[in-house]
């Protein structure tokens, strides 16, 4: 990952955790595990060493499932895919 693209991704999932992070703090299961997964991503475009990956991506289908189809954030369910698209294009 270069300096060119990780700062981009390193902005969106800084965005994205600022707003999962309030419904994870409820103890909400679902943002609990994309708060994870976008802690990792985080980590990995600051380029600060981090724990293991946190097992095979699943933020964008649960953000899709519960913030798009049956919630009420449209938005940050395409956020959550495109950072999970990004890592995914990076780590390939």
């Amino acid at each position: 990952m270069t300096p060119a693209t990780h700062e981009p991704l390193l902005t969106m999932a800084r965005s994205a955790l600022e707003q999962i992070e309030p419904l994870a703090a409820q103890g909400w299961a679902p943002a609990q595990s994309i708060a994870r997964q976008l802690r990792w991503c985080v980590a990995l475009a600051s380029g600060q060493p981090g724990p293991d990956r946190p097992g095979p991506f699943s933020m964008g289908l649960i953000a899709t499932r519960e913030l798009d189809m049956y919630g009420d954030r449209p938005e940050l369910a395409e956020l959550i895919n495109r950072i999970q698209q990004e890592v995914e294009r990076a780590l390939a």
